[in-house]
């Protein structure tokens, strides 16, 4: 009885390490960021989260890519600003994302993309700052020229000078009402939105200085014309 006893206890224990065994090794073969989480941090992987995180990766990987090919835009014509490091943390953050979603692993992919798409909009707030101050200043210019020309008498007589002014008003208040745009939309936390808002009132800017002093204004807002249009000014050159 006590030799029956015995044999159904071992057999109970080999059974048991065969089934614990292979979860062991998974875990230990899971890469070093899946294993960064704890009981209490690990996403579900059941099977309607992977539905619901398919379809949140479907809907991520598309937005954020759109996001970071302006980003690559902004990053590059303003080197000054120093933000090309933040910017290739989150190009790496997204190839990352996406290496799980072509492996199959979408609720790592989904952990991924949405710490990707934080730090995309961490990096639109600063530049959606900068845009708002460098927008002030030009719109600042612009109704300081716009002035000039409504006090010279000379745009009372002068049938096309009164033209002038008269169609530079209209654009400045078009810019003001982007300018303000852009406010509400910093205001609201949509800071990519914002910098679109900015770039229009930027482009109505130009426009009135250009028109109403082109010597001055002749090649100073080339950087600002290209980046309105969402092109790199100067692309750097591909290696042959």
């Amino acid at each position: 009885m006590k030799k029956k006893s015995m044999l159904f206890i071992l057999a109970v224990a080999l059974v048991l390490s065969l089934q614990f065994t292979p979860m062991v090794k998974a875990q230990q073969a899971q890469p070093a960021e899946k294993q960064q989480f704890t009981e209490a941090t690990r996403p579900e992987e059941n099977y309607l989260a992977r539905f619901h995180a398919l379809e949140r990766v479907e809907f991520l990987k598309k937005s954020n890519l759109d996001k970071i090919y302006m980003l690559k835009v902004i990053v590059t014509n303003f080197k000054d600003q120093g933000w090309d490091k933040d910017y290739q943390a989150i190009y790496e953050g997204y190839k990352k994302g996406m290496d799980y979603y072509y492996k199959r692993d979408v609720i790592y992919a989904q952990v991924e993309l949405e710490k990707n798409r934080k730090d995309i909009y961490e990096l639109y707030k600063k530049i959606a700052e900068v845009y708002k101050q460098r927008t002030q200043a030009l719109l600042n210019e612009c109704a300081g020229k716009i002035l000039d020309l409504d006090l010279d008498e000379r745009s009372r007589s002068n049938p096309d000078r009164n033209k002038v002014l008269f169609n530079n008003i209209a654009r400045l208040r078009i810019a003001y009402g982007q300018f303000d745009d852009g406010q509400n939309m910093m205001d609201d936390h949509v800071y990519d939105t914002a910098v679109k808002h900015f770039r229009v009132a930027k482009t109505y800017a130009i426009q009135i200085l250009e028109d109403i002093d082109p010597e001055n204004a002749k090649g100073k807002y080339d950087l600002d014309k290209a980046d309105n249009l969402n092109r790199i000014l100067n692309p750097p050159q591909q290696a042959k």
